[in-house]
């Protein structure tokens, strides 16, 4: 799976050692041997690397560097792009286009740092090309060729954690959450208060469940405190599905806990 970059930090070192040949460094990277490109132009794809990539999920992220522009500045660590400069993508299987994120870096190297973030993917085989344009005609491009398989693995629960602990599974605070970790990215659609609940015997708890994409974890809320002294069943059903191939859950998932007298 692909590391996603935050402005340009994990691909930081790869980047750099563009420039760690030939005269011993320079100022800035050395222009991108593909392309095509135009003028002074260039661009390469870092993350994921360039050429091809697989996955089975329904987007990708892709981030590289590009070339500086007249006009750009160092003001500080990020530095100043002139207005013109674009760093764009577009599918060229599903005819999918937008705009990447675009920064300029100013340590050491001086280059341009670029994010595109969820770029729609068509089952099979995409032609995606990045590509950078300054005001002066300037033209870095760069393709990569990512092929989306089909997912056919069922996700599975990875953890589960009690926001107020106890003994182990015993003497837990009634105010206490209960948080389920997902093995990926689940469908939010499918995530609610009947795919995902609390009972105490046959009595269902009123509990909100909200998910959170980035920690792949849903959370069920009690609306009121719990009773005390008192055995709940936390219950993740078959009806939750990944969000990449509309996998469900294997088997249904439970895991009990018992309240102390306190809160």
């Amino acid at each position: 799976m692909r590391t996603h970059c935050f402005l340009g930090i994990c691909w930081l070192l790869t980047a750099l050692c563009g420039g760690c040949g030939g005269d011993g460094g320079g100022d800035s990277l050395p222009p991108s041997t593909t392309g095509p490109n135009a003028g002074n132009g260039s661009l390469l794809i870092v993350n994921p690397t360039s050429g091809s990539y697989q996955t089975d999920r329904p987007t990708v992220t892709l981030s590289g560097n590009s070339f500086t522009p007249a006009g750009a500045s160092c003001p500080a660590i990020i530095g100043v792009l002139p207005p013109a400069y674009q760093v764009t993508w577009s599918n060229n299987t599903n005819g999918v286009i937008g705009n990447a994120s675009r920064g300029l870096y100013c340590i050491a190297f001086v280059f341009v740092f670029w994010d595109a973030a969820n770029i729609p993917l068509a089952m099979s085989a995409n032609s995606i090309t990045v590509t950078a344009i300054d005001g002066a005609g300037n033209v870095g491009r760069d393709t990569i060729v990512v092929t989306r398989l089909p997912d056919t693995t069922p996700p599975t629960v990875v953890s589960v954690s009690l926001s107020r602990s106890g003994s182990g599974s015993t003497n837990i605070g009634r105010s206490t959450s209960v948080t389920v970790t997902f093995s990926e990215e689940m469908d939010q659609s499918t995530i609610n208060e009947t795919t995902i609940s609390l009972k105490d015997g046959a009595n269902p708890v009123i509990a909100p469940v909200t998910y959170d994409s980035f920690s792949l974890s849903a959370t069920l809320r009690p609306s009121s405190l719990l009773a005390s002294n008192t055995t709940y069943e936390f219950t993740v059903t078959t009806e939750v599905q990944d969000a990449s191939g509309g996998n469900a859950l294997a088997v249904p998932y439970t895991f009990s806990f018992t309240t102390g007298p306190l809160s």
